[in-house]
């Protein structure tokens, strides 16, 4: 027995009630064990790591129940990026705080979590008592006078005693369409929206007329982003928009509906966006250090870079500023994010080998050709299964999965361009779960495709275009060979007559008298003058 049990009871065989004290001691015991796994747990997290957990846990509705929730939503219920939220569920699951599945309509639909009470409630305790009653009220629990450095989402940047958390006037419904739109909103959004208000201020009719770019410069944003917000704006009926009547080169006008852009105006006076931020994270104010250290190598593909796992060597030889931790409790510690998921070591050492090399098999040749195989060149090979989803990061696991099993991937290439040529030509086999499922599972087991009939691979029909245009190239001279000869003997008819023609009738008669032959028809006296004249008279005049 350990000495942490003897604290909660203490054997004793005299005693009458000792089967009732034993089991209320193992149960106390069980739960102090319980409880010292999840303080240890939560200690090793770090600050965002544990708002992720507390909003996971907080958002259901009942415990141990399951309920469905989206990966945003603790996005913007813990202010952090949706890869911290990718990272920390994981971890909660593996200390037993919940258990997760995927919704079986689909991940689009989110995740079905179901609570683990005792555990998830002791969690939330510690949580808690670190953070106070901020962590019911309001999750943003670095606006205190005693801010940390590790805050990267503060209103004023720096570590300044003097921050004030402005009391927000209005209060966000997230029943309503456009409030619940507003409360997703990034500040890259709310710079968009402010820009849409402002012109709505000097508008006509109601009507505004704006120019993707120029929104995009001012709100400090990308063009993908101001079009996303833009079209969110029209989803949620707060204008409605439409393509200029002179084309799209002169923008897009929105035509805007008084409530909806008037909540908008009082929201964004109410929770403005943070400009002094400009997407600069990693300010000197902020962390006092630089988390990108400068690198002097610009040829990724052969000098040490991200790929700490193959270069390891090279790396250590320069100099790199260690990137210190946020927060104090993660002092030491690092985690490995493993952020290039497609690059195994083998395959990295494949790919850095030059074509040249003696030593390399034709199967490391191939293995090279599939993995550097890019996003854009597939496209343009085949283009129907890029657009049934099948890409390059299913070739990479194919070729993974074979090479590890030994098999060969020999007929990859080719099997991809007979189901290509099988999707153009409408003779791919009918799926259950789709092209893309169907097509990685039969390259994944068998390595080929089958052949269908009247197919032909890039090279054979190459080579049998090749051999037609021979074939074209060779008649087109014979052609030309038999015009030539026929313009010759045209000419040498012509040259033959005009001879004959000036001979008189005494020196045609001593010509055929020359011939030994009996000369009986005109046919033969013809061909025997012809000849004399081609011996004679026209390589004499040659």
């Amino acid at each position: 027995m350990t000495s942490t049990a003897r604290k909660y009871y203490q054997p004793n065989g005299s005693d009458t009630n000792g089967d009732r004290h034993q089991k209320q001691a193992d149960t106390d015991h069980l739960k102090m064990l319980m409880r010292r796994d999840i303080a240890a747990f939560y200690n090793a997290l770090s600050g965002t790591g544990r708002r992720i957990l507390a909003a996971l846990i907080q958002s259901a509705p009942a415990m141990d129940a399951p309920y469905s929730i989206v990966i945003s939503s603790l996005q913007y219920a813990a202010k952090c990026s949706k890869l911290s939220v990718l990272r920390s569920l994981p971890k909660g699951e593996n200390a037993g705080l919940f258990h997760r599945e995927i919704n079986s309509s689909g991940r689009r639909h989110g995740t079905i979590v179901t609570l683990y009470k005792e555990r998830c409630e002791f969690f939330i305790s510690l949580f808690k008592h670190e953070y106070g009653l901020l962590a019911d009220t309001d999750h943003d629990w670095y606006q205190k006078e005693n801010v940390t450095k590790g805050d990267r989402y503060q209103t004023v940047i720096g570590n300044k005693v003097d921050q004030i958390v402005k009391n927000q006037s209005l209060c966000i419904s997230t029943s309503d369409k456009t409030d619940a739109l507003f409360n997703r909103l990034s500040d890259q959004g709310k710079r968009v929206f402010g820009i849409i208000c402002s012109h709505s201020v000097e508008a006509k009719q109601d009507e505004v007329s704006l120019v993707i770019q120029a929104i995009a410069r001012k709100a400090a944003c990308s063009e993908v982003t101001a079009r996303r917000v833009i079209k969110h704006g029209h989803d949620a009926g707060i204008y409605s928009k439409r393509i200029h009547e002179r084309g799209p080169r002169f923008g897009i006008i929105l035509q805007l509906n008084n409530e909806p852009i008037t909540r908008i105006q009082d929201l964004l006076k109410s929770y403005p966006p943070h400009f002094d931020t400009n997407a600069d994270r990693y300010q000197t104010g902020v962390t006092n250090h630089d988390r990108y250290h400068d690198r002097n190598d610009t040829d990724l593909d052969t000098k040490g870079d991200r790929y700490h796992v193959t270069n390891a060597d090279s790396l250590a030889k320069q100099h790199v500023n260690p990137c210190q931790p946020r927060a104090d409790e993660n002092q030491g510690r690092s985690f490995n994010t493993n952020t290039d998921r497609y690059q195994n070591p083998p395959f990295l050492d494949r790919q850095i080998k030059s074509l040249s090399s003696s030593e390399e098999s034709e199967e490391e040749k191939w293995t090279r050709r599939l993995l550097s195989i890019s996003r854009d060149d597939f496209q343009v090979l085949w283009p129907s299964l890029h657009n049934k989803r099948f890409g390059p990061d299913q070739i990479r696991q194919i070729v993974e999965h074979r090479l590890s099993f030994g098999e060969t991937i020999l007929d990859i290439e080719e099997s991809l361009h007979a189901a290509h040529w099988e999707l153009e030509n409408e003779t791919f086999p009918e799926t259950r779960k789709g092209v893309c499922n169907y097509l990685f599972a039969t390259l994944k087991s068998k390595g080929t495709w089958r052949r269908p009939v009247g197919f032909l691979t890039p090279n054979e029909q190459a080579l049998a275009n090749a051999k037609k245009a021979d074939k074209t190239r060779t008649e087109l001279k014979n052609i030309e060979t038999q015009k030539i000869e026929k313009a010759e003997q045209d000419l040498q008819n012509h040259d033959f007559e005009n001879w004959l023609n000036s001979l008189d009738n005494s020196e045609i008669e001593s010509i055929d008298s020359k011939c030994h032959l009996n000369l009986n028809s005109d046919t033969a006296k013809r061909g025997w003058r012809k000849t004399y004249w081609a011996k004679n008279i026209q390589e004499a005049a040659a």
